[in-house]
């Protein structure tokens, strides 16, 4: 009896170093392979969730490239930034997407709760600090250890694949052909995603700070920027706390804000972000304030309001 137990517990050990090998081993492939790089004419780069996603169409604005991804908190988006900036010391400026949601609690779950995690670590668990992982485990170590579990099966058939250029796959302008504003509105939803009691996620806008923090010790300019959205957004409630956020926490980093646009129904995938044609417009619009030299003016929100007042005057 003594003699099969210890079978069983060898068998159990040698089964536990084979796992931890295949975790290790994946990770430290797929952190050695990965690559990074981009075109060098692209000296601009975008990060931020679906709003930015949606809205800023890169194909039209020169010199940039848009990664933002649907649902993606700060904390994924300060990965990614480090993975780029450090592949690519060409870019110097970084537009990081401020919405109204990104202030709230809501954010949290973005960050550690399962959807979220299980489809972000695979890209990005390779490279996470300890500090990082930890502040995951700490908040949901049950989903952190599923999710590091997904990840390395998405490691193990990315290696079978050779498929190690990651660019592709982290973040893209996403235009949509549809708009859902009418059938929203007729249906009388409006619901909001940010919390009821409209409570602050300081772990969001603590990797805000470092994403600011990386690009100021790597000499990038950085800005905050705040798409158009639907005025009947419910997530614009929290207006209050939103600039109080900018004000307190961030003062030291200008906005560029062009939340006052205003699009038909049309123009609008839906009450949260832009479809193609509002996409196309404020990229235009983007892109001549940028090609005109906003970014070294002194007055920058004054000039994007003035090219706001111009447009919605032809609009309406």
């Amino acid at each position: 009896m003594k003699g099969f137990i210890k079978k069983i517990i060898v068998f159990l050990s040698l089964a536990i170093l084979v796992v931890i090998g295949i975790v290790v081993g994946s990770h430290y492939v797929v952190k050695s392979q990965s690559r990074f790089k981009i075109d060098k004419d692209i000296t601009k780069l975008v990060v931020g969730h679906s709003h930015s996603s949606c809205s800023v169409n890169d194909s039209i604005i020169k010199n940039t490239i848009n990664l933002s991804a649907s649902g993606e908190s700060y904390f994924y988006n300060y990965q990614k930034l480090k993975l780029v900036g450090n592949a690519n010391p060409h870019i110097n400026t970084l537009f990081i997407e401020f919405a109204n949601n990104h202030v709230d609690s809501v954010m949290d779950d973005w960050t550690w709760g399962f959807e979220k995690m299980s489809f972000y670590l695979p890209f990005y668990s390779p490279f996470i600090e300890s500090e990082d992982l930890n502040l995951l485990i700490e908040n949901n170590s049950t989903d952190a250890f599923a999710s590091y579990s997904i990840a390395t099966r998405k490691h193990l058939y990315r290696i079978l694949s050779r498929d190690y250029y990651l660019i592709d796959e982290i973040g893209s302008y996403t235009g949509s052909k549809f708009s859902k504003i009418d059938e929203l509105i007729a249906e009388n939803n409006f619901n909001p995603t940010i919390s009821k009691n409209q409570v602050v996620s300081e772990t969001n806008l603590s990797y805000l700070r470092k994403m600011i923090d990386y690009c100021r010790g790597n000499n990038i300019k950085v800005f905050l920027i705040r798409s158009p959205q639907h005025p009947l957004y419910a997530d614009l409630s929290n207006e209050t706390v939103y600039q109080n956020v900018l004000k307190t926490q961030f003062s030291d980093v200008e906005l560029l804000d062009f939340d006052g646009m205003n699009f038909p129904n049309s123009h609008y995938l839906d009450l949260h972000h832009l479809n193609y044609k509002g996409a196309n417009q404020f990229s235009t619009l983007f892109n001549n304030l940028l090609e005109n030299g906003i970014l070294s003016s002194t007055n920058k929100q004054a000039l994007i309001d003035e090219k706001i007042k111009a447009f919605n005057g032809k609009t309406n």
